[in-house]
């Protein structure tokens, strides 16, 4: 690990993950994902479009990451993807508990992809998504992902968060992560989500995106 890489948190609590197991149809969910990413593929979904070279997390070699910005997973029409959808809810609210955060008042709102990856082929390296901790959330949700590690540098520690098929995460923002590296064949699948106050997208330059954010109640 790189030593320059370091939190940029200002929480005064210390790092919690917070996480759910859904009961989600896995082999129905991968299939439904990997029907969207041939879409993506085909430059079929409304909004997204042609590839090209300046794009960030080219690296990754999935076209869903690449295009992250240019449609909401939480807008398609999959019922695995709903019921990920309440689990961030319930995720969110404990995180606010345990943050001393009024959930009404931050008027989240929420966005998502997900990504598809194949061993040695690509993968995420050092990155994280913005934002100074809590309320500022980022978490993802294992579809076919295990056995495999995500590692978080958490303040002064390096962590391993150990990946297991239909379970969500959720962390507060400002806190770096990579994926670890796999061996096994197929496509390991996830979806990630930010979770941002209503008054972080309209301050931030470059995430005021309208038609792409939605409420989360």
């Amino acid at each position: 690990m790189d030593n320059e890489i370091k939190s940029v948190s200002k929480s005064t609590q210390p790092h919690k993950f917070f996480d759910i197991f859904l009961e989600n149809d896995l082999e129905q969910l991968s299939g439904e994902l990997v029907d969207r990413y041939m879409q993506i593929k085909k430059i079929e979904v409304p909004g997204v479009t042609k590839i090209h070279d300046q794009e960030l997390w080219l690296e990754s070699n999935s076209l869903s990451t690449i295009k992250w910005r240019e449609y909401n997973v939480f807008q398609f029409h999959i019922d695995g993807i709903r019921k990920l959808y309440d689990g961030i809810s319930t995720m969110v609210h404990e995180a606010c508990d345990y943050y001393d955060i009024d959930f009404e008042k931050q008027q989240f709102m929420l966005q998502g992809w997900f990504n598809i990856n194949e061993a040695h082929k690509g993968k995420l390296d050092w990155h994280d998504h913005g934002a100074e901790g809590a309320p500022f959330f980022h978490g993802y949700y294992c579809v076919s992902a295990e056995p495999s590690v995500t590692h978080y540098v958490t303040f002064d520690k390096k962590i391993e968060n150990h990946n297991k098929n239909n379970r969500a995460i959720l962390s507060e923002m400002g806190h770096p992560h990579a994926m670890g590296d796999w061996d096994w064949e197929g496509p390991r699948i996830s979806v990630a989500y930010d979770v941002l106050p209503l008054r972080g997208l309209q301050n931030e330059i470059g995430m005021t995106q309208e038609q792409h954010w939605i409420p989360l109640a």
